[in-house]
């Protein structure tokens, strides 16, 4: 008796080996490749991130000094990088750049504080109001959808002289509304169930949900959208100086007349200018974002490990 279940249970065995081989051969999965010791890493494998981004800002570079060597060597509409980066090294360009972008970054950040505002206050409002959902998602889209580059002289005639960097700030604002309602919208209903049934059940209202657990829950999110709403808030500024707003030391003054006077290293070094404070933007609120919630950096804490 013994053998015969011996010998039972070695073929039930058999047959859940190769249920469970048939069964991975139809998934596709295959065994893990193994690394050996001896096995050479390639270098890009070890390599830190910014040596990637290194490496593609010189193809850039390399394919724009071609491109300007062959392609456009007449015409000229394609400087050389010596010819723009030439325009870093001198300091009375600096003095005037710094002049023209310190009134924008102004009206951009005025119009990225008031854009965000009413962005947050309208998506906790939906949180305490429910039927008014269906309102803000209309306006957000609005704001989204509609041309700024047609509604921006409309801007620029209402604000008049009254408010130079009237239609700057608006614009600024509306270019960010958008972004910082749906980030802030998706963090506070990704909020954890059982802390909102957890205060519920102490006798918490609405309000103290959102105190105590929404607006923590909604930090993530709403990072991630502010982080876009900074370059979003100064190209706005710049869109609306472009189109007459902000008197004459602005960015957008400054592209205008490069382009009158078809001076194509300046403008190509004004983009430049433009992109990189769009970026310390970014860099700043992505800064701020990791000491605010530093449980989404993925770094481990100090005394995570032991």
């Amino acid at each position: 008796m013994s053998d015969q279940l011996s010998e039972s249970e070695l073929e039930e065995d058999k047959a859940l080996l190769g249920a469970r081989s048939y069964s991975a051969s139809l998934k596709g999965a295959g065994p893990a490749p193994v690394r050996h010791e001896g096995d050479k890493k390639r270098w890009w494998e070890g390599a830190p991130p910014w040596v990637g981004g290194i490496i593609g800002t010189l193809i850039i570079i390399a394919v724009w000094w071609i491109a300007s060597a062959t392609l456009y060597q007449g015409s000229n509409a394609i400087p050389s990088p010596v010819a723009v980066f030439s325009l870093f090294l001198d300091p009375a360009q600096w003095q005037t750049t710094w002049n023209n972008a310190s009134s924008t970054i102004t009206a951009a950040a005025e119009g990225y504080f008031w854009g965000n505002l009413a962005a947050i206050l309208l998506s906790m409002l939906v949180l305490l109001l429910p039927f008014l959902a269906e309102i803000v998602n209309q306006i957000a889209i609005v704001t989204y959808c509609i041309p700024l580059v047609a509604i921006g002289p409309i801007l620029v005639i209402v604000s008049g002289r009254t408010s130079p960097n009237g239609a700057s700030v608006v614009l600024a604002a509306l270019s960010v509304f958008f972004t910082t309602v749906v980030g802030c919208l998706l963090g506070l209903r990704a909020a954890p169930r059982t802390s909102l049934d957890l205060v519920k059940a102490y006798g918490g209202t609405k309000l103290t949900m959102l105190r105590k657990v929404q607006l923590i829950a909604a930090l993530p999110s709403l990072f991630a959208a502010l982080k876009i709403a900074a370059p979003a808030a100064f190209l706005g500024a710049v869109l609306a100086e472009y189109l007459g707003s902000g008197g004459d030391s602005t960015i957008g003054r400054a592209l205008i007349a490069a382009q009158t006077q078809s001076d194509a290293p300046k403008l190509w070094y004004l983009a430049l200018v433009c992109g990189a404070i769009s970026g310390l933007g970014y860099l700043v609120v992505g800064l701020i974002a990791r000491i605010v919630t530093p449980w989404t950096t993925g770094s481990d804490s100090p005394g995570a490990a032991g």
